[in-house]
């Protein structure tokens, strides 16, 4: 499990993306606004929220609604290991023309507090839900990029909430197929030596874009991953749970599923869709673009998440 978890941190490849049956997903999928960001356009766009978890962290989230309040249905965002909530700014600005849209910096990441303790997945699973309650979050669809699937499922698996319509899984394995490879033995070393960690870091953070990311993007990345302790990091990399864990929470999960995933994650795409119904599977390939697939083509990502999401509430609303 550890190396299925650390396979997250490789550097993907990344602009073009098809669909599961070949054909190109921004085709047939809705226009959406291409995402150039300025800071004072995100500035204008967002808002920052912070509340109080139950064990008395102060953790922060950003939100982005152009309908003034009236849009009820809500697409919630998950970051990956170290990453901050601000790495879904194209998505907060061009998905929030059709939904709520919030983005969670998890406890020690991007501007949420760092904590001493509460890394373990029940606390952090424990702190989703906490978060969607703080926002008055109902009817959403929940997506996760890179550890964040995995927190997402794991918080689905625990908490049964009631209002979830739908899942977008972003570039991570959801326990089908072989297990993919892992990393080298001297991770933990690595993260305990102050200079091999920010040099490791640094690196991290530019190699998960394909493309060059917008600055602002670009620097809260890399803050964000460099503010994280060093034992916090390596805590979130060992998760306790088998592979089969992510599979079987999966299947349980009787609502569509949007898997956006690089070529690495072909097979396991493959696997959902034999597994799957039709209506409950949606696989999306980025051709080439890198770990970070919604800010190297958001463009197509955030069409292909418009057309899912409104599908998936729609076809919530007439059950």
């Amino acid at each position: 499990m550890k190396q299925a978890l650390q396979l997250q941190l490789a550097i993907l490849l990344s602009t073009c993306v098809t669909s599961s049956f070949g054909q190109s997903a921004s085709k047939s999928a809705p226009q959406v606004q291409p995402a150039t960001i300025t800071s004072s356009q995100a500035s204008s766009q967002m808002t920052h929220h912070y509340f109080k978890t139950s064990d008395g962290v102060r953790l922060h989230y950003v939100e982005a609604d152009q309908s003034n309040g009236q849009q009820k249905q809500t697409l919630v965002l998950i970051p990956g290991w170290l990453m901050p909530a601000a790495v879904f700014e194209p998505q907060l600005i061009a998905l929030s023309k059709y939904f709520r849209v919030l983005a969670l910096d998890p406890r020690s990441h991007g501007q949420s507090e760092l904590a001493k303790t509460g890394h373990d997945p029940l606390r952090r699973t424990r702190d989703i839900d906490e978060f969607l309650k703080a926002a008055h979050v109902q009817d959403f669809i929940l997506g996760g990029w890179s550890l964040g699937v995995l927190e997402s499922l794991d918080y689905v698996a625990r908490f049964h909430p009631a209002n979830l319509k739908g899942l977008i899984l972003i570039d991570n394995s959801v326990g089908e197929g072989k297990p993919p490879g892992g990393r080298a033995s001297n991770f933990t070393e690595t993260m305990n030596d102050p200079k091999k960690r920010e040099a490791y870091l640094r690196k991290f953070s530019k190699d998960i874009f394909k493309q060059p990311a917008p600055p602002q993007i670009a620097d809260a990345v890399v803050q964000s991953a460099l503010r994280v302790p060093a034992n916090v990091a390596i805590q979130l990399i060992n998760q306790p749970y088998p592979r089969t864990y992510w599979r079987e929470t999966l299947e349980k999960q009787d609502i569509p599923v949007m898997y956006a995933i690089t070529p690495r994650y072909k097979d396991q795409g493959d696997a959902l869709e034999q597994k799957r119904s039709p209506e409950k599977i949606n696989v999306v390939i980025f051709e080439k673009a890198g770990h970070t697939l919604f800010v190297d083509d958001p463009t197509a990502f955030n069409a292909a998440a418009l057309e899912f999401s409104q599908k998936t509430f729609a076809s919530a609303q007439q059950q």
